[in-house]
């Protein structure tokens, strides 16, 4: 997990898909999900990711800031004024583990016009932007202090992205981070970049939504045909699920799940794609299913 730094997490099984083929094949989505070493918080462009416990702090320290000054007009149409936020803040600090529902409660047990809907979802991202929470299921806790800061965390920042990302350029962590293209620049600016391209590891991998390996640049030719980007990237920035053969995106799958058992379809882009049975089986046993 250090070396991507954060894994996409709308949804838990959205980031534990991205885990299954970069782990161990022994690892499980229940381990991922409820591992403590694994917390998932608002850092990368402002949207939820799951990161290392120990890289927490530091990431909502350099990124939360940023996010909240770049939604600040947002909040501010659903009614959550920098002084509603400004009262709030203390209330969440001194809830300790709490559902969503019971945030809004104490918020507006204090007086505090909180607008049902995304009024809610925005109180509760800002008091994680600001460090004072994280979600962990269906509740949010503290976030904890473990981990050092490190001494510049932008550079530091820059380094784990090209640790998972190489090669790859200033835009691209733009892109990816949420950050300026100046700032970008200069996080890369102190670092030594990779001066070759590994070739593509070979097979066929069925990658979740929002996989890093479209997520993480801007330009996604180098993997993806763009006469097949819409069939990725159907709106907004939702991205489809899909298989990789030898480096390359070659079509897209869905899955079905009922009861304990799961069935897959792939939707190749043209011509048959062999021999991904392995990887479904693969996909079966990390969820524990038949």
């Amino acid at each position: 997990m250090a070396h991507l730094v954060g894994l996409q997490a709308q949804d838990e099984w959205v980031a534990a898909y991205a885990v299954r083929p970069r782990a161990a094949k022994t690892v499980t989505a229940q381990q991922v999900t409820q591992s403590r070493e694994l917390i998932c918080t608002w850092v990368m462009r402002g949207t939820l990711h799951l990161v290392a416990a120990q890289d927490a702090r530091w990431l909502v320290e350099l990124l939360g800031p940023r996010f909240l000054s770049k939604q600040r007009g947002r909040r501010h149409q659903l009614g959550l004024t920098d002084e509603l936020i400004k009262e709030a803040l203390p209330v969440i600090r001194e809830l300790g583990p709490a559902t969503r529902a019971e945030i809004v409660a104490a918020a507006r047990n204090q007086g505090l016009d909180v607008a049902a809907g995304q009024a809610e979802a925005y109180l509760v991202a800002t008091a994680a932007m600001h460090g004072l929470i994280h979600r962990r299921g269906k509740v949010y806790e503290p976030l904890p202090d473990g981990g050092d800061r490190p001494e510049d965390p932008l550079a530091e920042l820059a380094k784990r992205y090209l640790a998972g990302h190489a090669p790859a350029e200033p835009e691209d962590f733009a892109a990816w981070s949420g950050l300026s293209l100046t700032e970008a620049r200069q996080g890369f600016s102190k670092l030594d970049r990779p001066s070759t391209v590994d070739s593509p590891v070979p097979g066929i991998k069925l990658l979740g939504h929002f996989d890093p390996l479209l997520l993480g640049y801007r330009d996604r030719g180098f993997i993806l045909n763009p006469k097949h980007a819409k069939q990725i990237q159907r709106g907004g920035g939702f991205l489809q699920p899909i298989v990789v053969v030898d480096g390359e995106v070659r079509g897209t799958w869905r899955r079905e799940i009922k009861g304990d058992r799961l069935s897959i379809a792939v939707e190749s882009f043209g011509g048959p794609i062999p021999d991904w049975d392995k990887e479904a089986d693969d996909l079966k046993r990390f969820l524990g299913l038949r």
